[in-house]
């Protein structure tokens, strides 16, 4: 096998490597709470009618058993509308995004030159970083809660979204990583496979 064969091949193998990676699934989260309306485990929320067919698709009505699910394991006052403070409500959806990152790929050089001797010829080592595009299909989660009383303005709102395949294989940690900032304001990156939340 020539030097030019193994050189290709090993380039290959970082490649991929650098392609496959080791990252663990993770999520972007940000939320918003108005400051003037302060809101907490203990306050009275109302939950959409996610059951009805005429209400929501599938994905919708899903997704709104597993916020009312999570709610209560988390310990919300759920109650009805009508003794409600805050009316919840969600969205979720999938759409496709463009991403771009650098791979960076083993180079290899020839360099000619003189010495006192005579000619001398070497090889030189060295990396590259190659810009790469890929299109991937992101879930997003959507919640938000308006007063039931006038003012009847949205206090909090806030979404989380990760590729889709992340959040259906990590899905209670992906609507309770979500949950858990419920009258919070917070911007990071969440872990799905770890106990790990951004910092507010």
């Amino acid at each position: 096998m020539s030097m030019r064969q193994k050189w290709l091949i090993l380039t290959a193998l970082v490649a991929a490597g650098a392609l496959a990676g080791c990252e663990h699934p993770s999520a972007r989260i940000s939320a918003l709470q108005d400051p003037k309306y302060p809101v907490g485990r203990d306050s009275k929320i109302a939950l959409p009618d996610y059951q009805s067919p005429q209400a929501a698709d599938l994905a919708n009505r899903l997704a709104g058993e597993t916020v009312a699910e999570q709610m209560r394991a988390m310990g919300f006052h759920l109650v009805t509308p009508t003794e409600a403070e805050f009316q919840l409500s969600f969205s979720i959806a999938d759409k496709d995004e463009s991403q771009s990152y650098t791979v960076n790929v083993p180079t290899m050089s020839t360099v000619v030159g003189t010495t006192v001797d005579g000619p001398v010829t070497g090889t030189v080592f060295g990396d590259q970083a190659v810009p790469q595009t890929r299109i991937v299909n992101m879930t997003r989660l959507d919640l938000w809660l308006i007063k039931t009383q006038e003012p009847k303005v949205e206090i909090w709102h806030g979404h989380i979204e990760a590729e889709a395949s992340d959040a259906q294989r990590f899905r209670t940690p992906f609507f309770r990583a979500l949950l858990e900032h419920v009258g919070e304001t917070v911007r990071g990156v969440v872990q799905l496979d770890a106990d790990k939340t951004p910092s507010k």
